[in-house]
């Protein structure tokens, strides 16, 4: 009882915490799915607020997660027209496919924010671009995530959160020492 309570306040400070920092701020895979539409005039807060619930995230709301980081909103009016628009920025993986309601991978959710927050990489992204896998080793080194494989899926409470120090990051240019892991 006692941990649910405790688990249950550390859910909701992390939600608020978002809530404040995103406030203000070889040939091409096809689309599979394009998957039910979100909420309608759904604002930030709203959105971080339902996401911090979920037990996965979906392609759809993290893709949508990355325009608000990008841009302070998502003004895409579909699952098409999110994926455009972060290929347009270079934000997606220009082989994936895309299928709006399949859970997010640790992978893709920490390539899209690398590549959102334009990080510098390590030597073997240099080396060798961008990766599912590199761009989640380097985002563990940062402080960005923690620790775990890059094809797990990721619960709500981590996107809001991996959200929230990435937008600390465009800010700052530092990311919040939140986690133990980094090699800072």
């Amino acid at each position: 009882m006692m941990i649910h309570g405790k688990l249950q306040q550390a859910a909701t400070a992390m939600a608020v915490l978002a809530l404040v920092a995103l406030g203000g701020c070889g040939g091409q895979a096809g689309i599979v799915s394009s998957g039910p539409a979100l909420s309608e005039g759904e604002d930030s807060a709203a959105y971080l607020d339902r996401l911090s619930s979920q037990q996965t995230v979906s392609e759809d709301d993290a893709m949508r997660g990355v325009l608000m980081l990008m841009d302070g909103k998502d003004a895409a009016g579909s699952f098409e027209q999110r994926v455009e628009r972060l290929r347009q920025h270079g934000v997606v993986g220009e082989r994936w496919d895309f299928q709006a309601d399949r859970p997010l991978t640790r992978g893709r959710m920490a390539y899209m924010v690398h590549q959102a927050c334009k990080l510098p990489g390590g030597v073997v992204l240099t080396l060798t671009g961008p990766s599912e896998r590199y761009c989640l080793r380097e985002l563990q080194y940062r402080g960005f995530v923690a620790p775990g494989a890059y094809y797990n899926p990721v619960s709500g409470m981590e996107f809001v959160a991996v959200l929230t120090r990435a937008d600390a990051y465009l800010e700052t240019g530092e990311v919040p020492e939140t986690l133990a892991t980094g090699g800072k």
